[in-house]
């Protein structure tokens, strides 16, 4: 499968499962969270277009939102597990470099500790 497309999808749920924790948490980290996810989602768009996207990003708002509910704990095991996965998605498929670096040093921050 197309590495562009799946990165396109994987940043659609990413920026709808931050959205969805963000209604609830209405802390500053998840805020900055959603707007670098955002981005990201932004800038596989430039390579590829679905007809995914939406359903996607729709869906994991409303898991966001279950999740988001369930409490911290459940939250930083979720999001942790979520941006290691991306993390490996990118060393994997991508040269780290322009772009790519900075989505990747993005997705770093992401961690909650």
């Amino acid at each position: 499968m197309d590495k562009h497309f799946l990165a396109l999808l994987g940043e659609a749920g990413a920026t709808g499962l931050a959205k969805g924790i963000y209604i609830i948490r209405k802390e500053e980290r998840f805020r900055i969270a959603y707007e670098n996810e955002l981005s990201h989602w932004e800038y596989f768009r430039k390579f590829k277009r679905s007809l995914l996207e939406k359903p996607v990003y729709y869906t994991l708002v409303v898991v966001g939102i279950l999740i988001g509910v369930m409490g911290m704990a459940v939250i930083r095991r979720v999001v942790n597990k979520v941006e290691s996965q991306a993390l490996d998605f990118y060393y994997k498929n991508f040269e780290i470099n322009g772009e790519i670096a900075k989505i990747v040093e993005d997705e770093k921050h992401h961690f909650i500790k």
